[in-house]
């Protein structure tokens, strides 16, 4: 969907505003907060990347081919690490060698491939933008 960048930022606004109320009210876990600050830095970027550009109100056009192919890219490099993730750590809960549940295992999981994604997706067509 393509959005103006003030729209798409605060959209991207929810996703550390919940991991901050996760953590303070809900689970209390540090990786919790350290995704967190991650998702909180990479925001702060994003909306310092488009303070330089002077780019509020103008349409932040992401359905073109590039940014499509980065994005299905970047999905299926985080589908197949997160099916390798969720192996390696079914053994090591089955072996008892991580105290961790199987719920939070995935939660954590589903967060961070999130953020990786993002992370993979953004590098890839700002990497395409510099070369332009």
């Amino acid at each position: 969907m393509n959005l103006t960048y003030r729209s798409n930022f605060l959209l991207r606004m929810v996703i550390p505003l919940f991991l901050f109320i996760s953590y303070f009210f809900i689970s209390h876990s540090k990786l919790t907060l350290v995704i967190a600050i991650l998702a909180t830095i990479q925001l702060i970027t994003f909306g310092l990347g488009i303070q330089k550009k002077g780019s509020w109100n103008k349409i932040n056009l992401q359905h073109d081919q590039r940014t499509r192919e980065n994005a299905l890219f970047a999905g299926n490099l985080m589908y197949w690490l997160t099916i390798l993730v969720l192996l390696i750590g079914t053994l090591l809960i089955q072996n008892s060698i991580i105290t961790i549940t199987y719920p939070k295992l995935i939660g954590y999981l589903i967060l961070i491939s999130l953020i990786l994604r993002w992370m993979v997706r953004d590098y890839l067509n700002n990497q395409e933008e510099t070369e332009d």
